[in-house]
C-alpha cells in the first residue's frame, strides 16, 4: 500500500478524480436517490416484520446495484481513451516511470474510485437493518455481490478503454457489456432450455447475472420453489458461490486484457481522407459490389445547394453514409437478432405462451434497440467540434443556430431511422398475430419507436451541448435513457407507498410501458386515465413535450456557445 501510495500516477488521477466535479455531482446523485429510496420505501405506519423488512432490503440492493451500474462506466470506460484523445499518453512513457508504474497507477486510480462510490453508499444500507430481520451475514453477502459486480464492470471497463481509440466508443461497449453481463444471462436458460437441454449449465451462465444472485440471496425459499425442476436441483448458496467463482474469473480475464493491451500501442487505423472517384466505370463497379453503396462516400460531391440544410448535408455525407460498411452490417445484424429471438420464443413457448407474450418480448427488444442507438448517435455533435476545433470555423460561417440544431437533428434521426428498419420485419411479422379489427396495435408500435429515438436523439444532443467532452455527453445520454425506460419502471416497486395517479403519470413517460399497454388492454387497466386518456396516449404527449424542452435547452446551450467570446 506504500508503494502504491508513492506512485505518482495512481495520486494524480486519484486526487484529480476525488476533486473533479463530475465526480462529486454523480457521487451525491448517487447518494440523494438512495436516501430517496429508503425514505419512500420506509414503513409509515412504523410497524415493522421480517417480510417487509426483507422487501425494503431487496428493492433497495437491487436499485443501489442498478445505479452502481450506470456509474461505473463513467468513471473507468474512458481512463486509456481520453490520453490517447489528448495526446498525452505517450508522454507517460518519456517520464522517469517504469511501464508497471503507469499501468498499476491508471489500474487502481479507476478502481480505486468505483469501490470509494460503492463503500459511500454503505451507512444508506446499513439503514435497512434497522428494520430488523436482516442479519449481518446477510448484509456482508449481499454487500460483496456488489463490490464484485464493481470489480468486474470495473475491469472490463479498463480492457475496453485500452482496446479501443475514442472514448465514445468505449463507454457504448462498456454499457452493452455491463447489460450482457447483468441481464442477458437469462436469455440461454429461457430460450435454448428446452431446445438443447443442459438447463445445469444454463442455470450456472444465469447466476452470473448480480441481480440473480441478489434474488437468490434475499428470497432463498422463493427462489428454489420458483426454480424446481428447471435449475437441476441448483440451490440459492450455490447460485452466489457460483456468481463469486465466475465474476472472480472473469476479472482475471479481464485484467489479462488490460495488462496485455495498455501497454501496447493501437493498431493504425486507415487515414479518413481517401482520392475521390470520378471514373464511372470505377463508380459502377463500386456499386456492384459489397456493401452495395447507394451514396458511394468516395464519389466526388456536388456543391451543397443554397436552398438546402448545409449542416444537414454535411453530416450525412461525412457521419451517416460515410461509413456503409458499419450501418449494413449493424443493420444486418438488428434484423437476425430479432427474427432469430421471435422465432426462438415461437419455437420455445408456442404451445404454452399467448400471442400477447410473444409479441411483449419483440417490442421490448425492438425498444432496446432504440434505446441503445439513439442516445449515442449525436452526443459527440457539438463536443466533437470543440475537440477538434471546427466549433470556430462553424461560427465564422455565420449559419444560424436553428440550422446547426435541426440539421444534427435530422441527421441523427435519419442515422437512428435506418435502424428502425430493422423493426419493420418483426412488426410485419406480429401483423400475423393480430385480427383485422386490431391491427392499428402495429402502427401504435411503430410511432411509439420513432418518438423515442426522436427524443432520445435530441437529448443526446442535449448533453453534447452541456458536457465538456463526448465521453461524459455519451454517459448523460444513456444515463437519460436508462431513467426513461428503465427507471420510470421503479414505480411499480412502490406498491401502496404512491398513490395510483402519481404511478400513472410516471409510467406515461415509458416506451415499455406504452407498449405494454398498445399489445394487450389488460396491461396497466388498473391505472387511472389521466387526462381522459390511456396511458400510451399520454405517453405520445408527454415524450413529445420532453422534446420540445429538450430542443429548447439545446437551442438556448448552442446559442450561448456560438456568442461565447474567449478573452
Amino acid at each position: 500500500m506504500l508503494r502504491l501510495l508513492d506512485n505518482p500516477i495512481f495520486v494524480r488521477e486519484f486526487r484529480a478524480n476525488t476533486r473533479c466535479r463530475k465526480t462529486l455531482a454523480l457521487t451525491l446523485s448517487l447518494l440523494m436517490s438512495l436516501a430517496a429510496i429508503i425514505l419512500i420505501l420506509w414503513p409509515r405506519s412504523g410497524i415493522f416484520s421480517e417480510i417487509n423488512s426483507n422487501e425494503i432490503f431487496s428493492i433497495f440492493l437491487n436499485l443501489n446495484l442498478a445505479l452502481i451500474a450506470l456509474l461505473v462506466p463513467g468513471f473507468v470506460a474512458t481512463t486509456i481513451t481520453q490520453e490517447r484523445e489528448n495526446g498525452s499518453f505517450d508522454i507517460l512513457f518519456m517520464t522517469l516511470l517504469s511501464s508497471s508504474q503507469i499501468m498499476f497507477g491508471k489500474l487502481f486510480s479507476s478502481l480505486a474510485i468505483t469501490f470509494l462510490v460503492v463503500v459511500i453508499s454503505v451507512p444508506i444500507t446499513a439503514v435497512c437493518a434497522l428494520s430488523g430481520g436482516i442479519s449481518v451475514q446477510l448484509l456482508l453477502k449481499a454487500y460483496s455481490v456488489i463490490l464484485m459486480a464493481t470489480l468486474t464492470y470495473g475491469l472490463m471497463g479498463l480492457a475496453i478503454s485500452s482496446l479501443c481509440h475514442r472514448s465514445f466508443t468505449a463507454l457504448v461497449w462498456t454499457y452493452l457489456g455491463i447489460l450482457g453481463l447483468a441481464g442477458a444471462t437469462w436469455l440461454p436458460s429461457v430460450l435454448l432450455a428446452n431446445l438443447l437441454g443442459g438447463q445445469h449449465l444454463w442455470s450456472m451462465v444465469r447466476s452470473l447475472s448480480p441481480f440473480e444472485a441478489l434474488f437468490a440471496l434475499n428470497h432463498p425459499e422463493r427462489y428454489e420453489l420458483a426454480m424446481t425442476g428447471f435449475s437441476g436441483g441448483l440451490s440459492a448458496e450455490m447460485v452466489f458461490r457460483f456468481y463469486l467463482t465466475g465474476m472472480g474469473l472473469l476479472s482475471l480475464f479481464f485484467l489479462l486484457i488490460f495488462c496485455t493491451f495498455v501497454l501496447r500501442p493501437p493498431a493504425k487505423r486507415k487515414g479518413k481522407s481517401q482520392e475521390q472517384l470520378t471514373d464511372r466505370r470505377t463508380l459502377i463497379k463500386r456499386k456492384l459490389v459489397f456493401p452495395f453503396y447507394l451514396i458511394d462516400p468516395l464519389k466526388r460531391k456536388k456543391p451543397i445547394a443554397g436552398w438546402r440544410n448545409a449542416i444537414f448535408v454535411a453530416e450525412i455525407r461525412s457521419r451517416i453514409f460515410g461509413k456503409p460498411k458499419f450501418i449494413m452490417r449493424s443493420l444486418s445484424t438488428c434484423v437476425i437478432l430479432s427474427m432469430g429471438l421471435l422465432t426462438l420464443i415461437c419455437i420455445q413457448f408456442a404451445s404454452t405462451l399467448a400471442p400477447d407474450t410473444v409479441r411483449l418480448v419483440a417490442i421490448i427488444f425492438q425498444v432496446g434497440v432504440v434505446a441503445f442507438f439513439a442516445p449515442a448517435v449525436c452526443a459527440g455533435s457539438i463536443t466533437d467540434e470543440r475537440t477538434s476545433g471546427t466549433l470556430t470555423l462553424l461560427r465564422m460561417t455565420g449559419v444560424p443556430v436553428r440550422t446547426v440544431i435541426f440539421g444534427k437533428v435530422k441527421a441523427g434521426f435519419l442515422y437512428v431511422f435506418i435502424f428502425l428498419l430493422s423493426s419493420l420485419p418483426v412488426l410485419l411479422a406480429l401483423r400475423y398475430f393480430e385480427t383485422g379489427a386490431s391491427t392499428w396495435r402495429v402502427a401504435a408500435w411503430f410511432l411509439i419507436l420513432v418518438l423515442t429515438a426522436a427524443v432520445f436523439v435530441v437529448a443526446g444532443l442535449a448533453a453534447s451541448t452541456i458536457a465538456p467532452s463526448t465521453g461524459a455527453a455519451t454517459a448523460i445520454s444513456y444515463a437519460f435513457s436508462a431513467l426513461i425506460c428503465i427507471g420510470t419502471l421503479s414505480v411499480l416497486l412502490l406498491g401502496s407507498r404512491m398513490s395510483r395517479e402519481m404511478v400513472a403519470f410516471v409510467l406515461c413517460f415509458n416506451p415499455l410501458a406504452a407498449a405494454l399497454q398498445v399489445t394487450a388492454d389488460t396491461w396497466f387497466a388498473d391505472l387511472p386515465q389521466l387526462f381522459g386518456n390511456r396511458l400510451w396516449q399520454n405517453h405520445l404527449v408527454f415524450l413529445s413535450a420532453t422534446m420540445v424542452c429538450l430542443l429548447v435547452l439545446t437551442s438556448v446551450r448552442v446559442h450561448c456557445i456560438f456568442n461565447h467570446r474567449e478573452r
